[in-house]
């Protein structure tokens, strides 16, 4: 196939992938469906199909004009995607909901390593943060100070993922060390498991934020440092056909196609950026990339895909059953608008 022709393919792939992710009942937010407008939005830039811009756009339109930034539970709200709308349409109202959401996150409180509880008003989880606020939080918030000028914002960014990454990643453990606990409790420390999808959201944040950052951040190396060590923990543990088991240690829990596609988008994002060495960690890239295109279905559904995980025991990751869902449609929309497949 020559090169036309496979972009042509890829374009049809990612169109199916599209008006899939659109057929989504989509709910105001959960972990997932930031992601699925962004992939949304990649799709419509390499396709030129206005209808996905216009489902996204609608979707965030709607949000915004009912208030935003009511409620603790909209700390999963898609502040980097109203950030990438407003650069598109220039629409203030975006920025002005983007500061809303940032100030909404700077009212939490922070355990011992600076990362953001968001949840204080709920018993059990008040005390509790989860890896995957890693694409959610810091990305937006250097991408808001970037766009504002604001160096306020990145800072507050920047604390955010140090603190996240430093009360989640595993220093000094066999076979896991670079790894990423799913959360972390502060009467109770590090809980939940290895989880893969865990995984892959904490190497997107990583990514995206060094990305953001200006080379002078004093951040810069022991951000660098600790994605590193992660890609070097998801090389000793990828699986010979390019997927991660879904508790990546475990070879005795399902294989799961998340994290092979979160890290096919963002190894090839970290190779661009020159943030990674292209040379070490490409055929993990290549493999993961190959595998997260074997699991696209002929309707573009991304394939085991595990349903939404809350913190447990082994058991409850293992078990949790594979559906459709925007936390796979997303990443692979961004995959696939990717150039130089």
């Amino acid at each position: 196939m020559d090169s036309s022709s496979r972009a042509s393919s890829v374009d049809d792939l990612l169109r199916r992938v599209a008006e899939r992710s659109i057929r989504w009942p989509f709910r105001m937010w959960g972990f997932g469906e930031g992601i699925a407008l962004r992939g949304l939005l990649a799709a419509y830039r390499v396709t030129g199909n206005t209808e996905y811009y216009d489902f996204a756009h609608s979707l965030l339109s709607v949000y915004v004009q009912g208030g935003v930034a009511k409620k603790n539970e909209e700390h999963i709200a898609p502040g980097t995607e109203l950030l990438l709308f407003y650069e598109h349409s220039g629409d203030a109202n975006f920025l002005e909901a983007a500061k809303q959401l940032a100030a909404l996150n700077a009212s939490f409180p922070k355990n011992k390593f600076g990362a953001r509880m968001h949840r204080p008003d709920m018993s059990g989880w008040r005390k509790q943060i989860w890896v995957d606020s890693m694409d959610v939080d810091a990305p937006f918030l250097v991408r808001l100070g970037r766009l504002t000028g604001d160096e306020s914002y990145s800072q507050q960014g920047v604390d955010e993922i140090l603190g996240y990454a430093r009360a989640l990643q595993v220093e000094a453990m066999e076979d896991a060390s670079g790894l990423f606990w799913h959360g972390y409790e502060v009467d109770c420390g590090t809980n939940g498991q290895l989880w893969a999808r865990g995984n892959g959201w904490a190497l997107m944040g990583l990514v995206e934020t060094l990305k953001l950052l200006p080379a002078t951040s004093a951040a810069r190396l022991e951000l660098l440092e600790r994605l590193l060590r992660l890609c070097l923990a998801l090389k000793r543990t990828q699986h010979a056909d390019g997927l991660w088991h879904t508790v990546v240690t475990r070879p005795d829990t399902y294989l799961e196609s998340t994290l092979a596609v979160m890290a096919a988008f963002a190894l090839r994002e970290a190779f661009e950026a020159s943030l990674l060495d292209g040379s070490a960690f490409g055929e993990m890239e290549s493999k993961a990339r190959a595998a997260a295109l074997r699991c696209i279905d002929e309707h573009g559904s991304l394939t085991l895909v595990s349903d939404a995980t809350p913190i447990g025991e082994l058991n409850m990751y293992a078990t949790r059953p594979c559906g459709i869902y925007p936390w796979g449609q997303g990443p692979l929309a961004l995959m696939l608008a990717q150039k130089n497949l």
